[in-house]
């Protein structure tokens, strides 16, 4: 892994971590992800959150030094946006006054640097070929590890549903069962479901031959690929038993929106063929969701016959509400949109009184108890493009969609044009968790306000996959301030205009 791939700035040895470790991003962004994760578990939950806090200012210091001293900030793309989207919520805090929840929405600005430069600004980190080798040696770290991590805690989960059985009350929430769902040593059933989804994404981008050859130097035997596909599995399995529904729809939208590159990626394809082919994909939308949905009925079914056995066998503890034998692994709320309709017309009601800059993430409770007679259960909407508009007003929301607008719509052109060679790479794996995560943040508190595993997660695979569009762009696209229109673009659109080799792996 690397600090500065590009042997930038770099702090002289001093007090403190030394130069080579204080200012190295990759072991900080790994390192901060693993915690978070960590943040989620029972019991070892408050020193990881120590931890956090402590990696936090630890990033907060490499944004100063890198891309504030160093002046850097230029050197990511669309980092007007950014900037003017930052800009935006410092002023919503000056405008809404010292109060209960300032120091929470100065926590969320102060993390958009983090996310904005240090996650998803790490493509400046690969300008050279050396830098990108480096880039990709740390995504195959951080997915090993994410693999082995989600392994241990899927199996500690596991037994414990099995000897203990019943929910645990702890500060957090509840252990092992929620509402009749698989939670384990999760917090929340959705956290656990999403972190096994990310886990099931990595081994994924582990699978590719090429890409973990090259990063890791060991071939790929049956053995390895034994392990990485029983992960999956083990990964998949958990996530049904938790029964998220949010975590069913990104695993559907991931397989539809990989498959249609494979269909339609990096080739010229004539207008009946492209018809019969989307005509395909459709059934495969179709055959997907049945076929997804009908796993995860068989498993719960399993799981829940597998696991009952006379109550008065199984561990009894004050504090347990579900017995044993009662678990299905099914909501115990029918409302599909369990009260996700409800908040996003709590969260409209905010809007209508403060439309132009909004009310701060600090503020949605005070403000949703006040347009909404006290009925603001939450202080957020489950909804990550609702909740930027709540706090941020209709100029800060449309500054984050114009940056998403210039930035999904140049990904799109550079995976559906460049040579078909990159399936062997992991840019169409990347480029298909963003776009199913950006679905799934309709139904989830994602994107930007909150310091959690989802969001930084999310913006450090964006990094990966800016990483990926400059290396197949080469020296065409300049770093930008707002839009693509501001240089020329000259995409490899068929084979004979590549350069040779210019498709292939070279991590």
């Amino acid at each position: 892994m690397c600090g500065d791939a590009n042997g930038g700035d770099r702090v002289e040895q001093g007090k403190g971590l030394p130069a080579n470790l204080r200012d190295n991003t990759s072991v900080f962004r790994v390192a901060f992800v693993v915690d978070l994760i960590l943040c989620q578990i029972g019991y070892i939950s408050v020193p990881a959150i120590v931890c956090a806090v402590l990696i936090f200012m630890w990033g907060i210091g490499i944004v100063v030094r890198r891309y504030v001293h160093s002046y850097n900030i230029k050197k990511v793309n669309y980092y007007g946006w950014l900037l003017a989207f930052i800009g935006t919520n410092i002023l919503t805090i000056v405008l809404q006054g010292y109060d209960r929840g300032f120091w929470e929405s100065v926590g969320m600005v102060l993390n958009m640097p983090i996310i904005f430069f240090l996650f998803y600004g790490l493509h400046t980190e690969a300008e050279s070929e050396d830098g990108r080798r480096h880039i990709y040696r740390e995504i195959y770290v951080l997915c090993t590890v994410m693999m082995w991590l989600s392994n241990v805690l899927n199996v500690i989960s596991l037994i414990s549903l099995y000897s203990v059985g019943r929910s645990v009350s702890y500060y957090f929430g509840y252990l092992v069962v929620y509402e009749n769902r698989f939670t384990g040593v999760y917090f929340n059933p959705n956290l656990m479901a999403f972190t096994a989804f990310c886990a099931l994404f990595c081994c994924h981008i582990l699978w590719q031959g090429d890409f973990f050859e090259k990063t890791s130097g060991k071939k790929m035997t049956k053995r390895r690929r034994a392990v990485i596909f029983l992960s999956a599995a083990l990964n998949l399995a958990v996530i049904f038993l938790t029964d998220s529904n949010a975590a069913m729809l990104i695993i559907v939208c991931y397989i539809v929106i990989y498959v249609c590159y494979r269909l339609f990626g990096g080739k010229d394809i004539k207008i009946g063929v492209a018809v019969r082919r989307g005509f395909a994909l459709a059934a495969l939308l179709v055959v997907v969701a049945v076929g997804v949905f009908s796993v995860r009925f068989f498993v719960q079914t399993g799981a829940s016959q597998t696991v009952s056995r006379p109550s008065e066998s199984a561990n009894v503890f004050d504090d347990s509400d579900d017995e044993l034998n009662n678990i299905t692994f099914e909501h115990m709320n029918s409302n599909i949109d369990s009260g996700r309709i409800k908040l996003f017309k709590q969260g409209v009601n905010v809007i209508k009184h403060h439309p132009v800059f909004g009310v701060g993430k600090g503020e949605i409770t005070k403000y949703g108890n006040r347009y909404n007679n006290n009925k603001m259960k939450y202080s957020d909407f489950h909804n990550g493009y609702l909740t930027v508009f709540v706090c941020s007003g209709f100029i800060g929301f449309a500054l984050f969609i114009a940056f998403a607008i210039c930035l999904g719509k140049r990904m799109a052109c550079d995976l559906f044009a460049v040579k078909p060679t990159i399936r062997s790479d992991i840019f169409p794996c990347l480029a298909s968790f963003i776009a199913a995560y950006c679905i799934y943040a309709f139904f989830e508190r994602t994107m930007v306000y909150d310091v959690t595993f989802m969001v930084e997660f999310f913006w450090l695979i964006l990094g990966y996959a800016a990483v990926c569009m400059v290396r197949y762009e080469g020296g065409d696209y300049a770093a930008c301030a707002f839009s693509t229109t501001e240089n020329k673009r000259k995409l490899p659109r068929t084979p004979e205009r590549q350069k040779p080799g210019e498709g292939e792996t070279s991590e």
